[in-house]
This record gives C-alpha cells, structure tokens and sequence, in this order.
C-alpha cells in the first residue's frame, strides 16, 4: 500500500458546514447558559456549607459526563473533520497545555487539591490569604472552563442547537466547583459582591471563549478545526484526570466507577437521541 492510499484510508472527507449551523450570538448565549451554574452555585456556597459528599457525588458523576463529551462530541469531529493525525495531535497538544497551566498555577504557591475543604486550594504561602486565594482560583476556573466552553462554539459548527449533552455536562461539572470555591472563599475573608463579580467575569470570559471558538473554527480550514477541536477534547481529559476523578474518589471510594458510569452513560444517550 503507497502512501496516498494510506492517507486516504486515516483522512476521511472535510467535514462541510451547512447552513443548519448555529450563530454566533448563540454560541455566547449557550456558554453563558453552561457556565452561569458557576456563578449559581459560589452564591450558594458562599451563603451555605456544602457536604463534602454531596460536591463528591456530583464530581464522580459529572467525570462520566466529560469523557463522553470528549469521544462524542470532540474528538469524533475532529476525526470526520481532518482525519486521524490530526484529531491525535491536537488532542496530545490540549493535555499537555492543561498541564502545563495547572504547573503553573502549583508554581505560583497554590495547589488546586480538596475544593471541598480549601475552595478548591491549598495555600502552600504564608501570604494574603484573601489575595492569593481569589486570584489562584480565578486562574483554575478559567484552565477547567476555557476548554469546556470552547467545545460549545465548536458544537455549534454542525448544528442550529447546541448538543445537549454539551451544555449539561459543563453545567453540571460547574456545580461543585462553585459550591466549594464559594465556600473557601467566603472563609477566606471575601465579601459576597466581590465574590460574585469574580465568578461573574470567569463566566463571560468562558462565554467570549465559546463565541471566538465558533467564530475562529466558521472561517478556517478543516486543519485548524480539527486541531483546534481535539485541543479542547484533550483539555477536557485532562481536566478530568487530574482534578474531577481523584477529588470524587476521596469522598465516594468505589461508588465513583457506578456514577461516573451512570454520567456516560445519559451523556451518551442525551447525544444519540436528543434532536439537532
């Protein structure tokens, strides 16, 4: 077999945008819908105590929820988009850009371990604590949120609605997150209005995220869409492994695999049979 041929077989035909397509407007409009339960549950947790149990239940369930996301509604794009080598090597390039954010944020004094108990930090220098908190957390949400939200714009490309798996996997996966950082950051000495303005700016930049995404990927060729698209599938994974996975297990032990599966499990059936 020559090597054209062989080419042929890994690159399947561009993916051709119709005019069923979303819009711009709704590619912001989505993602603020997704991510607003950020916003939703730091008012929450700010205001309550959240049960560890309850923000681990959610993680181990929504874990199942973003791995479908990335199989069917990334990565699956990304290879009908621009074929094998390139869907892969967008997807390794997405993990190691998570992870060299996340060593950045663990560079800086903070490690993003036990969100429950630390808001979703644990201050490793003895500085501001109010400071350093709301600053490192702001950075985490934005390294968890910037791929979530890009995968919405891109999801859009195909289709007038967004993918309902879609924008509940992201909801969901915002909900602990919310609930403990409110609560850290409420302990940590912040008041309620600068708390709120905070999450509220990580959810529109979450939102611009999802519109450049869409706008970006709508006027280039199947090489970068598909690149750009597998990067989003690989941050999502990694986001998934590093923070979502062991958090969940803490709290649920072998209980994660059943709601972690139970997750995959709706995502999977929400993307073959909710209507586009």
């Amino acid at each position: 077999m020559d090597f054209a041929t062989l080419a042929t077989t890994f690159t399947p035909a561009p993916l051709t945008v119709t005019a069923a397509k979303g819009t711009a407007l709704g590619a912001f409009a989505w993602a603020f819908l997704a991510t607003v339960s950020l916003l939703i549950s730091a008012w929450i947790g700010s205001i309550t105590t959240p049960g560890k149990r309850i923000t681990a239940v959610l993680l181990a369930f929504s874990s199942g929820l973003l791995i479908s996301l990335l199989a069917y509604d990334l990565l699956a794009v990304a290879y009908e988009t621009a074929g094998l080598p390139v869907a892969l090597g967008g997807f390794f390039l997405g993990l190691l850009l998570f992870v060299l954010c996340n060593r950045l944020v663990e560079y800086g004094g903070v490690m993003r371990r036990r969100s429950s108990e630390h808001g979703g930090l644990k201050d490793h220098a003895q500085r501001d604590p109010a400071t350093s908190t709301s600053m490192a957390l702001v950075i985490g949400a934005l390294i968890d949120g910037i791929p979530e939200a890009a995968s919405i714009g891109i999801s859009l490309l195909e289709n007038r609605l967004v993918s309902l798996s879609v924008i509940i996997s992201v909801a969901i996966t915002n909900i602990p997150e919310g609930l403990a950082s409110g609560a850290g950051l409420k302990r940590a000495g912040l008041p309620l209005p600068r708390i709120l303005l905070m999450w509220g700016g990580v959810v529109l930049v979450c939102s611009f995220t999802s519109l450049g995404a869409f706008l970006c990927l709508d006027e280039s060729g199947p090489a970068v869409q598909g690149t750009l698209i597998s990067l989003a599938g690989g941050g999502v994974l990694a986001m998934t492994l590093q923070t979502v996975i062991p958090e969940a297990f803490e709290e649920t032990h072998d209980m994660v695999s059943l709601l972690g599966g139970a997750g995959f499990a709706a995502a999977f059936a929400m993307s073959h049979l909710a209507p586009h």
